[in-house]
């Protein structure tokens, strides 16, 4: 009398249960990214710190999700370029859950100097400010994936007291 295994009935169920996940996991993996990148918009840019070298500026943000999931960034970066010239560099420090259809706002610290903008205001008309652009990324996701933004517009000087010198 001989022994046979039956390994037939496993190996079948293993490849059925393979199959099935490699099917169902690229589509699972669907809803973690999201289908339309998020919005940004600079609501605010506050000083935090003023000195002669540095000087570290809160930088406002809002952050409107228009997919139909959650959105969580987990850290992301924020570069300040004020007429072309990068002026600061910050970091999320915190994370940011932005639901469904909704919005959030997210602050970024970012430290730079701005000493040499100061010539630059005298050739600056009164309405037209002078240009900014905050170019970043916020991570987000299983994979950590980087969704890349750029706000632009111009900031007004001088400031009246408690104000923004933001205009979209």
């Amino acid at each position: 009398m001989t022994i046979v295994a039956r390994s037939f009935g496993f190996t079948q169920w293993f490849r059925r249960w393979s199959m099935l996940l490699l099917v169902a996991l690229p589509l699972s993996a669907c809803s973690a990214f999201p289908m339309h990148h998020p919005e940004l918009q600079l609501l605010s840019i506050q000083p935090e710190s003023v000195g002669l070298v540095a000087q570290t500026f809160l930088l406002s943000l809002k952050v409107s999700n228009p997919n139909d999931s959650a959105l969580h960034a987990k850290a992301g970066e924020a570069r300040l370029y004020v007429q072309d010239r990068q002026v600061a560099y910050g970091l999320l420090n915190k994370p940011v859950d932005v639901p469904a259809y909704g919005s959030a706002t997210v602050s970024i610290p970012v430290t730079g100097n701005f000493l040499p903008l100061l010539g630059d205001l005298g050739s600056v008309s009164a309405g037209a400010g002078l240009p900014y652009t905050v170019k970043g990324y916020l991570v987000t996701g299983m994979l950590d994936m980087r969704i890349p933004f750029t706000v632009t517009g111009a900031l007004h000087l001088p400031l009246p007291p408690d104000s923004s010198a933001v205009s979209p």
